[in-house]
């Protein structure tokens, strides 16, 4: 029996998808596990059954935003058809060594830490406590945005008394090793597909879902047209579509375009329709591009923030899919790249090449099933 502390932001996306099954796997192998974080995700994982390690100076984005009422008012007049992707910080300095801190000044003693990509606190926090310690890739091209991230790790390094570099753990990414430039492909690297409960196609389902995560219910400004562009633009391609508008609240109050061939949802079941329609256009979101990967769907990608222009970049470069700069969207533009990917049987093509490789990877849940500290 080994104890596991699994570390994550206080993210919904950074845990649910990944964390909380490896914790039970973990627990059915008969460890014993926890899942440390901020208190805003405490209750929410405790619900799914894990123990959760709270860290009190690890705070939401939304715990935050209320600390500094000026970025979020800055935020909230965001409009990404007008000025781009947002610039986010990438990296916390204050917020990593709290967490570190946290984590070694916590009583539950781990002999493994297990983090995902995001969370550093628990990378320092091994280093301190002398385990060691897996990263586990929700994100593997966002380390490239933050070049001198490990000159400031080792300034953290140094003010906990640590030697610079630290010592290079295991990686389990989360989609084949070709999604990863070569550059970031290491010897400690593992590769393991999601797996998630068997999904039902929806019948008649969408040729074309779009959907750009839950952060558009809060981000941008009210008069952005980002969804009324890409709604307009679905219309225009005379085939069945489903756009979700993030809130149920979204849809009643919705002014814009009704095309009578696109259907507006607040939430969708997302892995589902994926697996009835032909192009997904997205945020291009870590785990939106593994679903569709997985489900062997093609993407047309409008990149909003973080490692979302890097996804967006690697699709293409991959086949898989097509990047349009949300800056100067037009629904004609959209509309244009959509018809272009549902046209072409390559991109088709590429993304059942990356199913077809998905599926052969062993699931992540085997991650922690044996020893993990062997």
């Amino acid at each position: 029996m080994v104890r596991i502390l699994l570390t994550g932001l206080p993210i919904r996306s950074h845990l649910l998808p990944v964390l909380v099954p490896v914790a039970r796997a973990a627990r059915a192998a008969g460890h014993e596990v926890a899942i440390a974080t901020g208190g805003a995700a405490a209750g929410e994982i405790e619900r799914e059954g894990v123990p959760v390690v709270v860290l009190p100076d690890v705070l939401s984005p939304e715990e935050a935003g209320r600390r500094s009422p000026a970025a979020l008012e800055k935020l909230r007049r965001w409009r990404p058809e007008v000025t781009g992707p947002l610039a986010l910080p990438l990296f916390d300095d204050a917020m990593t060594a709290a967490a570190a801190s946290n984590i070694v000044g916590a009583a539950w003693r781990p002999d493994l830490i297990v983090r995902e990509t995001n969370e550093y606190g628990g990378l320092l926090a091994a280093e301190v406590l002398g385990v060691p310690s897996t990263v586990v890739d929700i994100a593997p091209l966002i380390g490239r945005l933050v070049p001198d991230l490990g000159t400031r790790l080792d300034v953290l390094r140094a003010a906990l008394g640590l030697p610079p570099g630290g010592t290079p753990g295991t990686t389990a990414g989360l989609l084949p090793e070709a999604w990863y430039p070569r550059e970031l492909r290491t010897p400690g690297h593992r590769y393991y597909r999601v797996p998630g409960a068997p999904v039902v196609p929806v019948p008649g389902g969408p040729r074309v879902l779009a959907a750009f995560g839950s952060n558009l219910r809060t981000l941008p400004a009210a008069d952005s047209r980002l969804l009324s562009i890409t709604v307009e633009a679905l219309g225009a391609l005379d085939v069945p579509a489903v756009v979700a508008l993030g809130s149920d609240e979204a849809v009643t109050s919705w002014t814009g375009p009704r095309p009578s061939t696109v259907e507006l949802a607040g939430f969708v079941p997302q892995r589902a329709l994926l697996e009835s329609c032909a192009v997904f256009v997205t945020h291009a979101g870590f785990s939106g591009v593994r679903e569709a990967l997985a489900a062997g769907v093609p993407m047309v990608a409008v990149p909003l923030f973080a490692d979302q222009p890097a996804n967006a970049a690697r699709l293409e470069e991959l086949g898989v899919g097509l990047r349009v700069g949300p800056a100067g969207l037009t629904a004609g533009t959209l509309s244009a790249a959509v018809s272009r990917v549902l046209a072409e049987p390559s991109f088709r093509s590429a993304a059942r090449g990356f199913q077809r490789r998905i599926a052969a990877l062993p699931p992540v849940t085997d991650l922690l099933s044996g020893d993990p500290a062997a």
